[in-house]
């Protein structure tokens, strides 16, 4: 017979039980990225059917939409068409001068990116995390540290890559930064997430830095992950306290991350290396040219110079003694006529013994008369 109170596991083993695989998984996190990601692509056909009832409920809300709906839709689209091509009209302008500009500078245009859109099939429903997951994977390429933004700014980088799917952590999560500039004076800084949705914070920013409310942040390039230029967030707030060492400085972001529904994912364009313009290293090489020959011409002007005053001046230099700046010995010391029209060799006078001057000129001029005898 049984008895009816059956003793199971004690309390104090399940405990070490516990404590033991809760310090292996920590230990085996790394290892395991692996087998998540073939989970992953396993669950996505799951994933794919958990978000059909989503899909036809918004087909079903397009399809029963009434008229007046419909009227008062093409009217706003009319109107933002409107104004859509008159900023495009001023943006053309811009970005042909930018051309312009680029061109002269011999610099990069960033604005040939693969570009790929994406839908958000689910949002993370843990208070500490926020992610979100695209319905696109490494099928088409999307790769861990890919940024993805909206029609308004940056939502977030990928941190995750299935075969079909992708997770996104957005730029309000506490375990996100992001570079950023201030687009009014180039103010760089980082910008993390509070946790709180609809805010982030400039942190370890000097009281003194020019920043104040109402300042757009915008990514600066730094860091290699997000490309430059793209908005981020809008200062709403800085507190500089006495009582703290740093500026506490909020701000909001622009993307619409409680209410994403598309996003845009990014990949780095192809830059070429720099290069300056064709006529600019034409200029460069003709001054380059034109130098080298003035330099050239003054070189054979300085050689040529002491033989054109030798052969100008041949009777002059055969009249008048060498000097000696040395004080060596005046027999060693010969002139050379070029002309060849006469082949005495004048005396060297060793400047020191200036008075016996007509003495030792007298020597050498002897000497060299019987020689040619």
């Amino acid at each position: 017979m049984k008895p009816i109170f059956v003793r199971g596991v004690s309390n104090q083993f399940r405990l070490t039980l516990a404590i033991i695989l809760s310090v292996a998984l920590l230990a085996a996190n790394h290892r395991l990225d692996p087998i998540r990601q073939s989970l992953s692509s396993v669950l996505s056909p799951l994933q794919y059917l958990a978000n059909v009832p989503g899909v036809m409920l918004d087909w079903s809300a397009e399809a029963f939409a009434t008229r007046n709906m419909l009227e008062l839709q093409n009217k706003e689209l009319l109107r933002q068409q409107l104004v859509m091509s008159e900023r495009l009209q001023r943006f053309e302008h811009v970005r042909q001068e930018n051309e312009r500009l680029r061109a002269l500078l011999g610099s990069p245009v960033h604005m040939d990116s693969r570009k790929v859109v994406a839908e958000v099939m689910e949002v993370a429903s843990d208070p500490f995390r926020q992610f979100v997951v695209l319905n696109h994977g490494s099928q088409t390429g999307v790769y861990v540290g890919q940024p993805v933004v909206d029609a308004q700014g940056v939502v977030g980088q990928v941190i995750e890559v299935s075969e079909f799917t992708s997770r996104v952590l957005m730029v309000s999560d506490t375990s996100h930064g992001i570079p950023v500039r201030v687009t009014r004076n180039d103010v760089r800084a980082i910008a993390n997430g509070t946790g709180d949705i609809d805010q982030i914070e400039l942190r370890h920013v000097a009281k003194s830095t020019d920043i104040i409310a109402g300042d757009l942040l915008v990514t600066s390039g730094l860091g290699n992950r997000f490309p430059e230029g793209y908005p981020v967030a809008r200062v709403i707030s800085v507190s500089r306290d006495d009582g703290q060492s740093y500026a506490v400085i909020n701000a909001q972001p622009l993307a619409a991350l409680d209410r994403i529904r598309y996003v845009l994912l990014i990949w780095p364009d192809e830059t070429t290396p720099f290069t300056l313009p064709a006529d600019l290293v034409e200029l460069i090489e003709k001054n380059v040219a034109a130098s080298q020959a003035t330099g050239e011409q003054a070189t054979e002007q300085q050689a040529t110079g002491p033989q054109a005053t030798s052969t100008t001046g041949d009777n002059a230099s055969l009249n008048q003694p060498a000097v000696n700046p040395a004080g060596a010995n005046a027999q060693n010391l010969t002139v050379v006529d070029p002309t060849g029209a006469n082949t005495q060799s004048p005396p060297a006078v060793n400047p020191v013994a200036t008075n016996d001057h007509n003495q030792s000129s007298s020597e050498p001029i002897t000497q060299s008369s019987e020689v040619n005898q």
